[in-house]
């Protein structure tokens, strides 16, 4: 059976020991670093950091995707679809890599099932999860949440302990689970009710307020968030005020024909194209045709809607409407 080794420790001599092993053994795959940690470590080392980078994209390295930091706190549905945002985006852009396996510490929230869904992802390994399931969202969305997985520290492994043993990533041993489409139990999540913290709104009214303007503040707004990932509301909020200033939100600026549907999200695409996405959330828990306009964007249009669905849209300069995954 193939080994799952992970890097555990992040320091600058753990990811040099790790590497090092890399080069000894040719048969040998490294899991490990979050999009927070290489971002650091780009920062700290950058010799260091593209040595990673070129293991990365020979598929010898496995990042932890998922969670732009890995916590196990509780997070709203608006911090949990940023944080997931922000990391696929990340390894996109950086590498050029889109990974179907979601890897964190718990359930955070219990829109869960259908963010990650929504994100692109098939499958996840969570760290508190002791067996394998699906995992079933009130919106019909499923994932498969992967239990018990076995791992070895690379720090701790010796040389005759790599060289008797083969090794494969997280993402292929999960994934070749999911593909077996097995007969497994079936969780549902309930339907989520959180609310997102004062800081939280201040950065979703601000997104709103710049597009409403037409001034895209997106890497500040970026910034903010994960400085909320860290813990630093304050550090949030007072840009957020800033950006804010004296604007109102126009609530005629997105129409919907229900009010059993909200608007949760409106904010410029992250490829700053001027693209602008927005996020509706169904309510009351009833399938629907909703009518959306928008007349600052020139666009309009139909879509279905599912009890508690969250459904994200593209709207492109010519007023042309997509659904889109999370990760824009």
């Amino acid at each position: 059976m193939s080994k799952i080794a992970v890097l555990n420790e992040f320091s600058i001599e753990a990811v040099r020991d790790a590497l090092q092993k890399l080069d000894d053994f040719k048969k040998l795959i490294v899991n490990g670093l979050t999009a927070f940690e290489l971002n650091e470590l780009e920062k700290i080392d950058p010799v260091l950091f593209d040595a990673v980078a070129k293991q990365i994209k020979k598929e010898r390295w496995y990042p932890s995707v998922g969670l732009w930091v890995s916590d196990d706190k509780d997070m709203s549905a608006q911090k949990l679809m940023r944080s997931v945002l922000y990391s696929v985006t990340y390894f996109k852009d950086k590498f050029d890599k889109e990974y179907r396996v979601f890897q964190g510490g718990k359930i955070y929230n219990d829109a869960f099932a259908q963010i990650i869904y929504n994100a692109n992802f098939d499958a996840c390994v969570l760290d508190s999860e002791k067996e394998t399931y699906w995992l079933d969202n009130e919106a019909f969305t499923r994932t498969l949440v992967y239990g018990g997985l076995e791992k070895v520290d690379i720090n701790d492994i010796d040389d005759e302990f790599i060289k008797a043993n083969d090794f494969e990533s997280v993402e292929d041993e999960v994934m070749a689970v999911f593909q077996n489409e097995l007969d497994l139990k079936s969780v549902k999540q309930p339907v989520y009710s959180d609310k997102a913290t004062e800081a939280e709104a201040l950065l979703e009214k601000a997104d709103r307020i710049c597009v409403q303007e037409g001034r895209n503040e997106n890497e500040d707004i970026q910034n903010c968030w994960i400085s909320l990932f860290l813990g630093e509301d304050d550090v949030a909020k007072e840009v957020a005020e800033r950006i804010i200033g004296d604007s109102v939100i126009d609530e005629a600026f997105i129409r919907l024909n229900t009010d059993e549907v909200e608007v949760i999200s409106v904010k410029y695409a992250e490829e700053d194209n001027g693209d602008v996405i927005f996020r509706l959330r169904e309510t009351a828990g009833k399938e629907k045709a909703i009518t959306v306009m928008c007349d600052a964007l020139d666009a309009g249009f139909r879509a279905e809607i599912l009890p508690y669905e969250i459904q994200t849209f593209r709207i492109i300069k010519d007023g042309f409407v997509e659904e889109t995954p999370i990760g824009e």
